[in-house]
């Protein structure tokens, strides 16, 4: 227990040392995270905080090296342990970084991502078969697409809930603290070494990073802290591949996983692209009721301290047992689920197929059309649509147009073009979208942005008011 103890103190100390220097390069150097049409967030914050997550996770392992017990025997009797947690690591850490500073397009992230996940699968990382009351099932050649899901769907799990200060970081010091304890449980003492390392990380982070924040971690952090927690939940539950085992990682990370899967069923039945960014993730969908920050962040602490209490309390329980915990998940993950609104959204009907070539040709002749009307036509045209106002902003959140009411939190943003964005305050909960509403919409979108574009009215009253 001395070793752990050591191990979280270290990254701890490190972080909350050089966090202040990350800050001041961060500003320094222009790496900062701007206010745009997703962000909460005011002015210019450092977004390279990741990098002192990563760093000082991995301190404690590099110091182990020269450190002989029965822990560092097992970290580093082969080179697959360190290869995938520390090469990994930084390789993702600093992909992330790359994409902090330049903006790497989501195809090869998420290509990288893949990489990196058959990578830690052929070295050891998965989980071939489980054992249930019903004997083992064997998960064959489904294992290593199995694997790569889990690795690659943490990632971005941990990326997406990474929207307001403080969530992401104290949400992955609950999970930490969870398989630390199923790593012990299983006695694969490494992982509960670097568990306890990545917590301290964040706590240290955690300082400067709550409520108000003075840096963010960035994807250089929410990557890594992902790939971590994932590879690290592999390993501790592949030594006793009991259903528990699986199930607790599962459980415990019940708040990042369920927003991501909302998030790409979301978009998915609004034919919104499964990558592009939006603001109803859980965090946002409670900002929207009134609360401020803080009372957000301490709400998803208080349901993953439940998940966590959940996992840890189903650690101890038998197989058959697990599933009465498993129930009672699933009846807070429906609760949440229907209390925020998402089931009107997932009861909604499916997209229909796109014949591409012809109604391309179809909505430029009519975007052209429209665009000749009187602005107030256009307005009358947008309002005969279920929303009780509209706006049309930049990439960058700024109001070029306003009309009607605005809505904090149910609005659809329909991409007009590169730069501009139309978006629509609805009356309720945003529906789903199928394929042949989301042309429709888009068509209005870009008339709009022409007839600003022939007119010159964007210019001359940047922000407009008269529905």
């Amino acid at each position: 227990m001395k070793t752990f103890l050591t191990a979280f103190l270290i990254a701890f100390a490190f972080v909350a040392f050089v966090t202040p220097i990350l800050i001041h390069y961060g500003l320094k150097w222009g790496l900062v995270d701007v206010t745009n049409r997703r962000t909460i967030h005011r002015g210019r914050i450092p977004r390279i905080g990741g990098v002192g997550i990563a760093l000082g996770t991995i301190l404690p392992l590099v110091l182990l090296y020269f450190y002989h017990n029965n822990v560092s025997e097992v970290f580093f009797e082969t080179s697959a342990n360190p290869l995938v947690v520390i090469g990994g690591g930084l390789l993702i850490s600093g992909l992330g970084l790359l994409d902090d500073a330049k903006n790497v397009p989501a195809k090869w992230k998420f290509l990288f991502q893949i990489a990196l996940a058959v990578g830690a699968y052929y070295l050891g990382f998965m989980i071939d078969r489980v054992y249930t009351p019903w004997g083992f099932v064997e998960f064959g050649y489904f294992s290593l697409p199995i694997t790569i899901l889990w690795i690659v769907g943490i990632v971005n799990a941990f990326n997406l809930i990474d929207g307001m200060d403080g969530l992401s970081s104290g949400i992955a010091f609950f999970v930490s603290i969870t398989i630390f304890v199923l790593a012990l449980h299983n006695m694969v003492e490494f992982v509960a070494l670097i568990s306890a390392a990545l917590a301290g990380a964040v706590v240290g982070f955690l300082l400067y990073n709550f409520n108000p924040a003075k840096i963010f971690m960035g994807d250089s952090g929410s990557m890594f802290i992902g790939f971590i927690l994932a590879v690290l939940s592999l390993k501790g539950a592949s030594k006793h591949s009991t259903l528990v085992s699986v199930l607790v990682p599962i459980i415990a990370m019940g708040i990042p996983i369920l927003d991501t899967t909302l998030a790409f069923v979301r978009r998915f039945l609004r034919n919104q692209p499964i990558f592009m960014a939006d603001r109803q993730h859980i965090h946002h969908l409670l900002l929207s009721k009134g609360w401020n920050q803080r009372r957000v962040v301490m709400t998803l602490y208080g349901i993953s301290i439940f998940f966590t209490a959940i996992a840890l309390f189903a650690m101890f329980l038998k197989d058959r047992e697990a599933f009465l915990i498993l129930a009672a998940f699933s009846v807070v993950i429906v609760v949440i689920i229907t209390k925020l609104g998402y089931l009107d959204i997932l009861l909604s009907r499916y997209r229909t197929n796109r014949e591409q070539q012809l109604e391309r040709r179809l909505e430029e002749t009519l975007s052209r059309q429209i665009a000749r009307l009187p602005l107030r036509e256009m307005e009358t045209l947008i309002f005969d649509l279920p929303v009780k106002g509209f706006a049309v902003i930049t990439v960058g959140g700024a109001p070029l147009f306003s009309s009607g009411e605005a809505d904090p939190i149910n609005f659809l943003d329909i991409q007009a073009d590169g730069e501009h964005f139309l978006r629509l305050y609805w009356n309720g909960v945003v529906p789903a979208i199928n394929a042949r509403e989301a042309i429709m919409l888009a068509l209005i979108a870009k008339s709009l942005i022409r007839y600003f574009s022939v007119t010159g009215k964007e210019s001359e009253n940047p922000i407009l008011s008269g529905h």
